[in-house]
């Protein structure tokens, strides 16, 4: 009686090589997934400084809007006493300064004794915002580091008064880094905000 034996079956060196093969593949898609994984990270926490940093200009320029008495100076001067104690405190800076203060409309922030403006001003890689004789308090989270703001003011007199002839305007650009991130992208906003009401 005559057995005939079918082998059927890989070899050991087939197994050896679909072995490896499968290893480099998955190792290929791991790193990929890490790459896209670390890559949506990374655009989340721009995508969320860059929208604390929006809504922040957002925030300042509605106030500004229907301000007056804009007066733009060093971050020092515009929350020293002199200045939020002013009624009519006014200077333009046309090259730029790193703080600014105004008087808010129908003072209903600001309204009461000794808290007659509110200001602005780039410091500590922070924006602050300051109310009145209150204490300074950040504008922005965490996660955004400001790198630069300038406020630029023209028109700050009265219209008719020495040689003003313009409409009160502040021009603010902002310069911000996403701290949760390592990108070191920097983003840059930029907004121009006319006074509202008549500048008579």
């Amino acid at each position: 009686m005559n057995l005939s034996r079918s082998t059927h079956g890989f070899t050991l060196v087939e197994m050896l090589v679909s072995l490896a093969l499968f290893t480099i593949v998955a190792t290929m898609s791991v790193g990929t997934l890490l790459i896209l994984i670390t890559g949506n990270s990374r655009v989340v926490g721009e995508q969320t400084s860059l929208t604390t940093l929006s809504f922040a200009l957002d925030s300042i320029t509605r106030e500004i809007r229907t301000g007056s008495e804009y007066y733009c100076d060093t971050a020092t001067q515009v929350s020293s006493i002199a200045v939020y104690n002013s009624v009519s405190a006014v200077r333009n800076c046309i090259t730029g300064e790193s703080g600014f203060s105004f008087r808010e409309a129908g003072e209903s922030i600001t309204g009461g004794v000794g808290a007659k403006r509110i200001a602005y001003y780039f410091s500590n890689n922070t924006l602050w915002r300051k109310v009145g004789a209150n204490a300074a308090e950040p504008i922005v989270t965490n996660d955004v580091r400001i790198t630069n703001a300038r406020f630029v003011v023209t028109g700050a007199s009265p219209l008719g008064t020495s040689t003003e002839v313009v409409q009160p305007t502040v021009s603010i650009l902002l310069e911000a880094q996403s701290s949760t991130t390592d990108s070191g992208k920097t983003f840059t906003l930029q907004s121009t905000v006319t006074q509202r009401s008549l500048d008579l």
